[in-house]
């Protein structure tokens, strides 16, 4: 049997000449490994910017063919109809009847939800999930949805600190559109 002396290659000093990288080798892989993050996490941004737009409209229609001027209306909000729709920003947007697709025709950034549509404490939180569109609130003039999945109602917890969760969700709104 062979005996090992403190210097050979099995001791903690070999572990840290490793990490501090005074092999060709290791540097090859080290390039590789940080090459393979950094296409990760670039393509995940590039997915997230092109996914928050459409991630609830996979058929092309937009707030699961609800009528937005509705959710402005008493009563509201309402599924809109096949026979009175608008093609706007690559989406289709149903309306009740023609007066309401005339109202959002003459100025459709007042009625588009926040945040293309996803739920608004869920983006607080950073997710990107789809509401109830039957949950939503008129918060400074903007239409802002909200999930519910289980006992946790999102237009609640939001209710409970709407300046924090503004906040967070501005902030994740804007990393995945910049």
């Amino acid at each position: 049997m062979e005996k090992r002396s403190r210097g050979d290659s099995y001791g903690i000093a070999n572990f840290f000449n490793l990490l501090l990288i005074k092999d060709n080798a290791m540097i090859y892989y080290g390039v590789i490994i940080l090459t393979l993050l950094v296409g990760l996490l670039s393509s995940y941004f590039i997915m997230a910017q092109s996914f928050a737009h459409n991630v609830c409209q996979s058929d092309g229609t937009a707030v699961g063919g609800f009528d937005l001027v509705s959710y402005r209306q008493e009563g509201g909000p309402v599924f809109g109809s096949t026979e009175f729709v608008i093609d706007y920003k690559g989406l289709t947007y149903r309306f009740a009847n023609e007066s309401n697709l005339l109202q959002f025709s003459e100025n459709p950034e007042k009625f588009l939800p926040e945040y293309d549509g996803v739920c608004a404490v869920a983006l607080a939180h950073g997710r990107v999930i789809c509401p109830d569109y039957g949950n939503f609130k008129i918060e400074n003039d903007r239409l802002l949805l909200f999930e519910v999945s289980g006992f946790t109602n999102g237009r609640t917890l939001w209710n409970s600190k709407p300046g924090e969760f503004r906040k967070k969700a501005d902030s994740y709104f804007m990393q995945l559109n910049n």
